[in-house]
């Protein structure tokens, strides 16, 4: 189906007659039957011998209301229109934050003249995006239909015109969580919808309110991803990641270490499958014109002249950029070597901090650990390090990542270096991205080190002691503990259920057991969510009065920070029991 922008979908909905908007949903199946034929700026679908639907197309999409006709009789007023945008996928509206984030090969400088408070009109689209949102909790995803997704998509494209590029980036993904929900798509998470429910509406709640405590430029974001000029640079190679997201985007990034230690990422994503993985690995270096590889570039290095970066130490390929390739080094070396000098524990409390910053302003490798240590086989093809007195559980992300697991599990008595990635919900486990050591009989193509989702390890290339005596290992120690469950769980029944979902069930049981167990603060928002689900008035014949107030988006999202906020700090308290802090 032909993109359409936000605010189209909106401009045609609200055209439709009651009776007809009320069909849409159910009428949505009937798009997978259209052959819709693109000639130019021209896209035609011929539903039968008297109807016929025409797009107006520019850049490839949708953008006015206008440019959609219908042949038939009740045109513009028809539900073939309706059909037609709310079955779309929604255009972006020039090149979104996220969508930078993602592709992040073409470098584009912005100069934004920030204004030191939170403008009116501003305020006026961050109302629109959390009235939007507030419709979308009383209704709960499967109650959220073509009509609500349509007001939400209008108050994104608000918000886009006014400047608010993070909020309108929310926006669309929640919409996109939406129809997967009400198509039924395996993609939708109501987790993922809660999580998001909660960002945006605490965004909106700050732009509304201009807390002072927050700076307007980062409640802002930014419509393109800004690079500033970071001078010449030496890199060495670190490793070279495989990334594989569930958004439709594949590829990998490289990772830089300067000479001061600083780590940097050369990304090559785009959108595909697991098929373009391997590709985006051999494919050039978009910097400079080095002619290294991404694989080759983390196992070599670049010198780099005139370079720029974005804030979360992405190096850009804008044309003033110049790049030679340069030799590599050993991760035993400097400047690598101190990556594994300083303590564990102090990485994962970076890790945690860094974890509260939006992610376009999360610094490269924040979230990396690098271990040094002994390992052997553990529980389910993992491996089980012992770096100090931690004990880490390193697991793959893929097929090749796995395997080379399990060819690590089965030799005695390595000695291996790690870079590996922690999983803040699973204190103990590590996601491993590549491994080197003395251990390790590596070809001339695999020097330095082995990325464990591009490269294969053979048995022949493992030449560790068998005999070597190795730590005990304990046992695995599971996932955080979740005692503000009973509060998290009516946060996400609410995000897919609604406001109904609440009101129905009585809640004074878990209000009793967490006031028990010491958690009144919990059990307090908890009874509070409660009861504002509850709190409808009716009017002089007993019909329920349609709430349009705060009080109960109010109590969900106030009970969504503390959830989320309670589980951050159970999940650091963890980790840092687990590396012996």
């Amino acid at each position: 189906m032909i993109p359409v922008a936000p605010a189209v979908v909106a401009d045609v909905l609200d055209a439709l007659p009651p009776r007809l908007r009320k069909r849409v949903d159910t009428a949505l199946d009937r798009a997978a039957g259209w052959e819709v034929t693109v000639d130019g700026d021209t896209a035609t679908a011929v539903l039968d011998g008297d109807t016929t639907l025409t797009w107006t197309l520019h850049g490839g999409a949708l953008t006015s209301a206008a440019d959609l006709v219908c042949s038939c009789l009740l045109a513009p007023k028809c539900l073939h229109r309706g059909i037609a945008v709310a079955a779309a996928d929604i255009a972006e509206e020039g090149v979104s934050e996220e969508t930078t984030a993602e592709g992040g090969a073409q470098e584009t400088t912005v100069v934004v003249a920030p204004t030191a408070e939170v403008r009116e009109d501003e305020r006026t689209a961050a109302t629109a995006l959390w009235n939007a949102c507030s419709t979308v909790l009383r209704s709960g995803a499967t109650g959220s239909g073509a009509v609500v997704r349509a007001e939400l998509l209008r108050a994104v494209h608000v918000a886009r015109v006014a400047g608010l590029h993070r909020a309108s980036a929310g926006g669309l993904r929640i919409a996109a969580a939406l129809a997967a929900a009400r198509a039924g798509d395996s993609s939708f998470d109501r987790e993922v919808l809660t999580a998001e429910l909660v960002d945006l509406l605490l965004l909106c709640h700050d732009l509304r309110a201009g807390t002072a405590t927050a700076d307007p430029a980062e409640l802002r974001g930014t419509a393109r991803r800004e690079y500033s000029p970071v001078g010449a640079l030496r890199l060495y190679g670190l490793c070279t990641e495989t990334v594989l997201t569930t958004s439709g985007y594949s590829g990998v990034v490289t990772h830089l270490v300067d000479d001061s230690g600083v780590l940097w990422t050369v990304p090559a994503i785009m959108p595909g499958g697991s098929e373009r993985i391997a590709a985006a690995a051999s494919g050039a270096v978009a910097i400079g014109e080095s002619g290294l590889s991404q694989r080759d570039l983390g196992r070599g290095g670049l010198l780099l002249s005139g370079g720029t970066a974005s804030p979360d130490r992405r190096l850009g390929a804008g044309k003033a950029v110049r790049a030679v390739a340069a030799s590599g080094t050993p991760w035993t070396s400097a400047p690598l070597a101190p990556l594994w000098a300083q303590p564990l524990a102090e990485q994962v409390a970076r890790a945690f901090h860094a974890d509260t910053r939006p992610a376009t302003h999360r610094p490269a490798g924040a979230d990396l650990v690098f271990l040094d240590g002994a390992v052997q086989g553990a529980a389910s093809g993992a491996l089980r390090v012992t770096s100090g007195n931690a004990h880490l559980d390193l697991v793959g992300d893929g097929s090749r990542a796995r395997e080379n697991l399990r060819v690590l599990a089965g030799a005695g008595g390595l000695r291996l270096q790690v870079v590996a990635r922690l999983l803040p919900d699973r204190p103990g486990t590590a996601v491993a991205l590549a491994v080197s050591g003395e251990d390790l009989a590596l070809p001339a193509d695999l020097r330095h080190h082995v990325d464990l989702g591009l490269d294969r390890i053979q048995r022949s290339h493992v030449a560790g002691d068998s005999t070597r005596e190795l730590p005990q290992r304990p046992e695995p120690t599971g996932r955080v503990p979740q005692p503000v469950r009973p509060l998290e769980n009516v946060l996400h029944r609410v995000a897919l259920g609604g406001r109904a979902v609440a009101a129905i069930a009585s809640a004074n049981r878990d209000v009793a057991t967490l006031t028990r167990t010491g958690l009144t603060t919990t059990a307090g928002l908890l009874a509070d969510l409660a009861g504002t689900s509850r709190d409808r008035e009716r009017d002089a014949f007993g019909r329920v009065i349609r709430d349009a107030g705060d009080a109960f988006p109010f109590a969900w999202l106030r009970a969504g920070v503390h959830v989320r906020e309670f589980t951050r700090a159970a999940a650091r308290h963890a980790w840092l029991e687990v590396v012996g802090s």
